[in-house]
């Protein structure tokens, strides 16, 4: 039987070119020029896919994708688009678009990707349908399967109340399955979360693709993000939810963007030091020039001693922050067998002799047997030290500097913990910006170098402070760095 596909392209030469190629290929094609006759055609054709433009005249693209699957969901549809972005192709992936091609496209390219994704279709509805008389499966062997299967499944009756957990989701929920049963649904779902999403829920989830999205969970420790697949299983009304824990994949979400936002004011702050440079020197040399006019002492004297002091501040800024772009760009790591808890000790000591004068004692965990890090020594260095220092200039009237370190898996957590002035909670998120700095002097690289040294590590590195009472600082590092490549790209 020839298969019906809709072109919706307000490009007519394009059009007709498209409905030669794919009719050679053994498709009955229709052609529509703007949105409302395509939504037209998919009523008195209803073809198996179509080939959909976005930026068509009447209604757009994506309206017309939006009500084709919500009435049609198992309609094939393949965007093609030539002035797309990544957040249009997010949004029609989103709205439930097959794939997403940009113009100009291989016909080639564009044949075999219809055949995927309608092979794909007819293997999903293929699998919904039941032989008639087919022997019922075994009640106990189900509930075992379901108990027993590695993934997170909740059964939900018509009035929201839960009927069954298996072990995975009572673990996901730090609950044991018996204090599950019998509650409603939205109970378990972080406040904000209950009524509009099981709404969507019940919309979706009886369709043939059911219902994807993601949600938070009322966890032990706070909202515990998880995606969620639900399906109308197995009477009218019930649904069966499987649950996947995204915190992981969520923290390197964030630190993903923070490192691309990081990246992004090292070029601005490349930028401005290059700019600040030249009128600086101008600056300076036209100071230098009136000191030799003015001679010493006067008023005039004293004007240009501030003069002479804040350029020589600018200067060291420039200096520190060229230092800094230097190190960004070009470092080079190595990996060597390192003694952490050896190198820790020789870090603190370097510090000691500032350290007793103020009035700071130093405690120290018990290490255990930590293992051999292989990590690049110099760099770790420079992060410990640095840390090491900044908790040091925390505590200016003395107080305690606490130095942890222990295994976690296959990591070393370090914890440097200081008694200071602490970090107001405002600023936690800005620690590691180039320019942030709670100093007195200085340009606040510190911290966006030691960010920097720990991502090339791959570890993380967190701050915990309390205004008044203290910070600590989590530097997490794998074991085996030489196992896990990073891409410098």
């Amino acid at each position: 039987m020839t298969r019906a596909i809709l072109l919706v392209e307000d490009n007519r030469p394009l059009s007709e070119a498209l409905a030669e190629a794919l009719s050679q290929e053994g498709y009955r094609c229709f052609q529509a020029f703007d949105g409302e006759e395509a939504l037209a055609a998919v009523a008195r054709e209803a073809p198996v896919a179509l080939v959909l433009d976005l930026n068509i005249p009447v209604i757009h693209g994506l309206e017309v994708l939006r009500r084709v699957k919500a009435e049609r969901p198992d309609t094939v549809v393949v965007v093609l688009t030539g002035h797309g972005s990544d957040q249009t192709a997010l949004q029609a992936m989103q709205w439930g678009a097959d794939d997403y091609l940009t113009k100009p496209v291989r016909l080639a390219r564009l044949a075999e990707c219809l055949e995927t994704h309608l092979a794909r279709a007819a293997g999903c509805r293929a699998a919904d349908d039941r032989t008639p008389g087919a022997e019922a499966p075994d009640p106990a062997h189900l509930a075992r399967v379901f108990d027993e299967a590695p993934a997170a499944l909740v059964h939900v009756d018509a009035t929201g109340a839960v009927r069954a957990v298996n072990r995975w989701a009572a673990r996901l929920l730090a609950q044991p399955p018996a204090d599950l049963l019998g509650r409603d649904i939205g109970a378990l779902l972080a406040p904000g979360h209950e009524a509009p999403w099981l709404g969507a829920v019940r919309r979706e989830a009886g369709g043939p693709r059911g219902y994807e999205g993601e949600l938070s969970l009322d966890g032990p420790g706070g909202p515990l993000p998880v995606s969620v697949v639900a399906t109308e299983r197995p009477d009218a009304g019930h649904l069966i939810f499987s649950l996947r824990d995204l915190t992981r994949q969520k923290a390197l979400e964030k630190r993903f963007f923070e490192s691309k936002r990081l990246s992004s004011l090292g070029r601005v702050v490349e930028g401005v030091a290059h700019e600040v440079r030249n009128p600086l020197l101008s600056i300076g040399g036209f100071a230098r020039k009136l000191r030799e006019v003015a001679g010493e002492g006067g008023r005039e004297g004293v004007y240009l001693d501030v003069i002479f002091a804040e350029v020589e501040r600018l200067e060291q800024m420039v200096r520190d922050i060229e230092e800094y772009v230097q190190f960004s760009k070009h470092r080079k790591l190595s990996c060597e067998a390192v003694d952490l808890a050896g190198l820790l000790r020789d870090c603190a000591a370097a510090l000691g002799e500032r350290s007793g004068r103020l009035g700071i004692h130093t405690q120290w965990g018990d290490f255990g047997d930590l293992p051999t890090l292989y990590a690049d020594p110099a760099l770790l260095t420079e992060l410990f030290v640095g840390l090491l220092d900044n908790a040091v200039e925390a505590m200016p009237d003395g107080g305690v500097l606490k130095i942890q370190c222990q295994m976690a898996d296959n990591w070393v957590v370090t914890r440097v913990q200081d008694t200071g002035v602490g970090i107001p909670e405002k600023d936690l998120a800005e620690v590691f910006d180039p320019f942030f700095t709670s100093k007195t002097s200085g340009a606040g690289l510190g911290l966006a170098k030691a960010y920097l040294i720990v991502e090339d590590h791959s570890g993380t590195i967190d701050f915990d402070s309390r205004v008044g009472e203290g910070t600590t600082c989590t530097v997490t590092l794998p074991i085996e760095r030489r196992r896990m490549p990073r891409s410098r790209g």
